[in-house]
């Protein structure tokens, strides 16, 4: 079915574009993703790989904050048209409305109208992802047909207005714009994401504790890790993983949904037990709170030198010793916070040789010079715990020495766990 549609013409390089918009349905209805078409097939491997659509990303995540947020917007979806006369498809305002004061003509050449005959074939070269969501938060199914858990069919959002920038359709120029879209597109941290995230209750606490107890410029957001030189305390994406670990363990009641904040009563209850914890740890453990001591600039020089010289200076460490805590303090062993604090201050964690061999192939490599290790934190985080006295049972003890000595080749698999207490 014919269309016309109001549109600005602009030209960028040797490319026409027009800017419109289009009703979501319609959208939905006249996009095709290109594994929907017959030449996917005869793609390669590369550029099928590029094309491939990650529902799981499309139903947890952009569906659910579609259909359920009342302020939701996005950017603009970039779609080739096939079947697409370019030259003879649009006209200026300038053609169709006559005796234009001359300060309306120039911009009047390129406002104006688009001519859609309905033959047009229209692919996605960037936002296929939102078109898939677009359509799961209508219809409140996915691309099985199955109902997704949590999503309350939005029918509103088929009537609301998207903007599209239409090109028209060459193989060769398609294909590249996609490709420098997508590589050139910068992928953000977890950190980052976590800073603009306002549906993630976690991240909404996370940005709490790194604003008050520990002080907005010592938590690193741009990245995950930290450089010898850098002169924050932590990473946020560090304090996520903690906080999420005070969550579980507070309030074992399912799976936490990261798509909507939970009701005020349930927000109070998280944020009390997560500020709770982080001001004991962070003033009962001797080597966060002298990281912590002097927050501005004049403390940065010591921050670097406690990460130099211990590994609870390291993010990751950190991490493992709040999970620790969590445990020790609740259920089943139900440690005092002053206690346990003291007793997790006990452990070998100043980066001498000899300490560093106690921590070998779990939370380090290597002598003085080595590295941290990131992949055995739930490992590392039990052998703290275990270590600091947390009442564990035959079983979980036998379990933690078989994880500890599979990290060992074969002929060193008859260690026991390591004195670090």
């Amino acid at each position: 079915m014919a269309t016309t549609v109001p549109a600005m013409k602009g030209r960028l390089g040797n490319t026409d574009y027009y800017i419109l918009s289009m009703k979501a349905q319609e959208l939905v209805d006249k996009v095709k993703i290109p594994k929907e078409m017959d030449e996917w097939e005869d793609e390669s491997i590369e550029e099928r790989y590029q094309r491939e659509i990650n529902y799981h990303r499309v139903r947890s995540q952009i569906a659910p904050y579609l259909a359920s947020d009342e302020s939701r917007f996005f950017g603009a979806l970039i779609v080739a048209a096939m079947n697409f006369d370019d030259k003879v498809s649009f006209e200026p305002l300038k053609d169709v409305t006559k005796g234009l004061p001359g300060l309306y003509r120039v911009p009047a050449t390129n406002m104006g109208f688009l001519n859609l005959t309905g033959g047009e074939v229209l692919v996605p070269l960037d936002g296929q992802h939102r078109l898939k969501a677009i359509q799961f938060a209508i219809t409140g199914r996915d691309q099985t047909d199955r109902s997704i858990d949590g999503i309350k069919p939005c029918t509103e959002l088929a009537s609301e207005d998207v903007t599209v920038i239409l090109v028209a359709y060459e193989p060769r120029k398609a294909r590249k714009i996609f490709t420098k879209v997508n590589r050139y597109a910068k992928t953000t941290t977890t950190g980052q994401n976590y800073i603009t995230d306002d549906d993630d209750v976690l991240a909404v606490l996370t940005r709490e504790v790194a604003n008050v107890p520990i002080g907005g410029r010592l938590a690193k957001f741009t990245s995950n890790t930290l450089r010898p030189k850098d002169a924050e305390f932590t990473t946020l994406a560090i304090l996520y993983n903690c906080n999420e670990e005070i969550v579980r363990r507070t309030f074992p009641e399912g799976k936490l949904d990261k798509t909507r904040l939970p009701d005020s009563a349930k927000q109070r209850l998280f944020r009390k037990k997560i500020m709770e914890v982080w001001k004991t740890v962070l003033e009962g453990i001797d080597v966060f709170a002298d990281a912590l001591d002097d927050r501005d600039e004049s403390g940065d020089e010591k921050r670097r030198e406690i990460r130099r010289t211990n590994l609870l200076g390291k993010p990751v460490a950190q991490e493992c010793l709040v999970r620790a805590f969590v445990r020790l303090t609740g259920a089943p062993t139900n440690m005092a916070a002053d206690e346990a604090c003291k007793r997790l201050n006990r452990l070998p964690w100043s980066m001498t040789e000899e300490n560093l061999e106690k921590w070998q192939r779990v939370l380090w490599n290597g002598g003085t010079d080595g590295r941290i290790i990131t992949k055995n934190r739930k490992l590392a985080t039990a052998l703290i715990a275990w270590a600091a006295g947390e009442r564990v049972g035959e079983e979980a003890q036998a379990e933690l020495l078989t994880d500890y000595r599979r990290q060992f080749p074969e002929g060193e698999r008859d260690r026991e766990l390591p004195a670090l207490s």
